[in-house]
């Protein structure tokens, strides 16, 4: 079941917007680069691989291996499926505490009337914390 969920999301979140999930890495390698203020000759030598290796990477013209991609979403303190775009929540899951991720877990096992019903809930009690202060 949850092999089956994974792949539908997978679907979803990648192929749904009409690229693969390989154009979806390879743009987010470039964006996280860039947007930490580091060349690609930096993140070569975090792989321990050349400049012009790691472009092949970025253009899609090789794939990396687990190894790697781990080793990048720690570099940049990202979640492995913030690499994948299957998340827009950059931070690794262990970043949250058991509560929120059991909260997580639970909201994204609700269909889109309990989500709805939670946020609602979520935010009236945002405002009665910040009426209170």
């Amino acid at each position: 079941m949850k092999r089956t969920l994974f792949i539908e999301r997978a679907t979803r979140y990648n192929f749904s917007k009409g690229k693969g999930v390989e154009s979806l890495l390879c743009q987010r390698l470039k964006e996280l680069r860039i947007s930490h203020g580091k060349t690609q000759q930096d993140v070569a030598a975090v792989l321990n691989i050349s400049r012009s290796a790691y472009a092949l990477y970025e253009t899609g013209k090789r794939e990396l291996n687990y190894g790697s991609l781990a080793a990048l979403a720690e570099f940049y303190g990202v979640s492995l499926d913030y690499l994948f775009c299957r998340s827009e929540v950059p931070e690794p899951l262990g970043s949250f505490s058991p509560e929120e991720r059991l909260l997580l877990e639970r909201y994204r096992e609700m269909d889109p009337r309990g989500r709805r019903l939670l946020s609602a809930m979520a935010d009236l009690e945002c405002e009665l914390e910040s009426d209170r202060h």
